[in-house]
């Protein structure tokens, strides 16, 4: 059996997670932890995937997962690669899911056909917590495998290491990504005021279409983590102005969220890379919050600790990646009844 993306994209037995963009016969694969699942019961299936002319070091990977067990992992080094995902002798049940675990910013996974030898059976509803993260290259796990100084590559990346990630999966939360590396709240870490997360942020994936605006009611979490501030505090020790703008730009940011989704409750968290910005983030909460926004939380995480638990590429370690998921996790469960 085969099924095009056309036939994809009425199929309810495909389940598929995070901001999919349904475009130029694909169904597009853009932010971190995107994925897609079936639940089939047969001897083979296939997926064909499509990216762009990357250069290798920006080219993106996924994760396959059989029955909640990671299998394999394949980066795609050619524009179109078929990758089986599963096969055996005799027919088996199996659940399958594939997962993009790098970011929309360098590089995207098109899903255009799938194959197999067998049929879809209906994929279990998710009635999980939602969940959506959002924020910059700690977000998306960047450099987690990386050594401490190593340059950038996109191979050492992997956002199910990210703390999101990790207190996701911890959670058990249905969860969603909107993050990009080097993009902050007012300005990106070069100073430049275009590379902001709030100008993609009404897009499904900016990256590869900046005219189809996101449907915020496809996707309405119960909690939205924002990580955003890292990248603004060198522009701003640069020019003082740049602390204004944040502030506005961060208490502009935390009202279209607001008006997004309704019934979330918002979490602001920032200081891993970040030292003394958070009282900024603060500054901003108590503001909205006298102005009557409801639901609405914050959290300083601590400097990471390079000396006991390491760096990898200039950015947080997985240790550090995984104390961050625990702090948040207990913040969560003590004061926002997650």
């Amino acid at each position: 059996m085969t099924l095009t993306v056309d036939q994809m994209k009425k199929n309810e037995n495909l389940y598929f997670q995070g901001r999919i963009l349904w475009k130029d016969r694909m169904a597009v694969l853009g932010y971190t932890n995107s994925s897609f699942t079936v639940h089939f019961r047969g001897t083979k299936f296939s997926a064909v995937l499509r990216t762009g002319e990357n250069d290798p070091i920006n080219a993106p990977a996924v994760r396959i997962y059989v029955d909640g067990e990671a299998v394999s992992e394949h980066v795609l080094e050619t524009v179109v690669q078929e990758l089986t995902l599963f096969q055996s002798e005799q027919p088996e049940e199996h659940t399958i899911r594939v997962v993009k675990f790098t970011e929309a910013g360098m590089s995207y996974v098109g899903l255009t056909v799938l194959n197999y030898d067998g049929e879809l059976l209906p994929v279990p509803e998710d009635t999980r917590t939602k969940a959506l993260f959002i924020g910059d290259s700690i977000t998306c796990g960047f450099g987690v495998l990386g050594a401490p100084d190593a340059e950038y590559t996109l191979r050492d990346e992997d956002g199910e290491l990210s703390y999101a990630g990790v207190l996701a999966k911890r959670m058990n939360w249905n969860a969603e990504w909107v993050s990009v590396s080097g993009h902050g709240m007012f300005a990106e870490y070069t100073g430049d005021p275009e590379n902001v997360l709030p100008r993609e942020f009404p897009y499904t994936n900016w990256f590869y279409d900046k005219e189809i605006r996101e449907d915020y009611s496809r996707f309405q979490p119960d909690i939205v983590v924002i990580n955003l501030g890292t990248n603004d505090q060198d522009p701003m020790k640069a020019n003082p102005w740049v602390r204004k703008g944040f502030l506005s730009k961060y208490e502009t940011f935390l009202y279209t969220l607001r008006i997004a989704y309704p019934k979330a409750k918002i979490l602001c968290v920032l200081g891993t890379l970040a030292p003394g910005m958070f009282p900024l983030v603060e500054q901003v909460i108590e503001k909205v919050k006298k102005e009557g926004m409801e639901e609405v939380y914050g959290l300083e995480l601590p400097f990471h600790d390079v000396e006991h638990d390491g760096m990898a590429c200039g950015h947080p370690s997985k240790i550090t990646h995984e104390k961050d998921a625990k702090r948040i996790e207990d913040f969560v469960r003590s004061y926002m009844g997650l």
